[in-house]
């Protein structure tokens, strides 16, 4: 059955996130468990500021699973990129990554997920053909270390208004094939896929031995449900090709982080096949 996850930004960021709630997880966690969230997926940047043990034992004490680890803030908020033209700005992201690596598998244990999006860098978009190759090199290298630690790496392609390689579910399909490792598969997140597949029912369809993860928001970035995407027809069709994984809010929280994180439940819960609909619970 599907699950439902919601983003949590860390206390060792420093910006805003695309997250309902960011700062302090205890009591995130406690007000997403009382809605009925069944995980969290934590967006981090420096595993050394965190008590790993200590969030463990948070998600134990509100029954919350963690759906996965996000990295977009090593390049949102450093830029650091695996791919890049500097060499030690290359060298700094594979390092930090491999950090991220050995926190998850040392504190959440094997199959935690994590992903690589925009930390993927940019590459070289004068040389695309050696660029993917150099990519592929780099995530074979990642995927490789965190075999034995039993991570797993989830690619998201990312529409190429930020990045300028890998921009479409068939292209993460293509890089997945070339990385030819068993721990690396896909995040797609349905924002990216509105902008860049000529379908999202069809692009799920095609990555459904490689889709892993699924990150949810409507068109406008906020809580799905609130513009114009079908997310009757983007569940359905998730729950078509048997995933059974989550599907975790990336969004802004608006118009509040609480009413975000409530009124993404909602509508979400509306359309998971097998699920009841959950009634209304204030946020306190």
């Amino acid at each position: 059955m599907i699950k439902i996850a919601s983003m949590v930004g860390g206390p060792d960021l420093e910006l805003p996130a695309l997250a309902v709630f960011s700062g302090d997880f205890r009591p995130a966690f406690s007000k997403l468990a009382r809605l009925g969230y069944d995980g969290v997926e934590l967006m981090i940047r420096r595993p050394d500021r965190l008590d790993g043990p200590l969030i463990r034992c948070w998600l134990e004490e509100t029954k919350l699973e963690l759906a996965g680890v996000c990295t977009g803030a090593l390049w949102g908020e450093e830029k650091l990129g695996l791919v890049n033209p500097d060499l030690t700005v290359s060298q700094a992201a594979a390092s930090r990554f491999r950090e991220i690596i050995d926190f998850a598998s040392a504190c959440f244990g094997p199959g935690t997920p994590i992903n690589i999006g925009r930390v993927r860098g940019a590459g070289d978009p004068a040389q695309p053909e050696a660029s993917l190759e150099v990519f592929a090199e780099v995530f074979r290298e990642l995927a490789d270390y965190a075999f034995p630690r039993g991570i797993r790496l989830l690619l998201e392609p990312i529409t190429i208004n930020q990045v300028p390689f890998i921009t479409t579910t068939q292209d993460g399909i293509a890089m997945a094939k070339r990385v030819g490792r068993s721990n690396f598969g896909l995040m797609l997140d349905v924002y990216h896929m509105n902008i860049e597949d000529v379908s999202i029912a069809d692009s799920f369809r095609e990555a459904r031995e490689y889709c892993w993860h699924v990150h949810v928001c409507d068109n406008n970035r906020k809580w799905p449900g609130s513009a114009h995407l079908d997310f009757g027809s983007i569940l359905a069709v998730l729950d078509e090709i048997g995933y059974s994984g989550f599907v975790s809010t990336e969004i802004q929280p608006w118009p509040d982080p609480d009413t975000a994180a409530e009124c993404s439940l909602l509508s979400l819960r509306r359309f998971v096949p097998g699920r009841m609909p959950v009634p209304q619970v204030q946020v306190k």
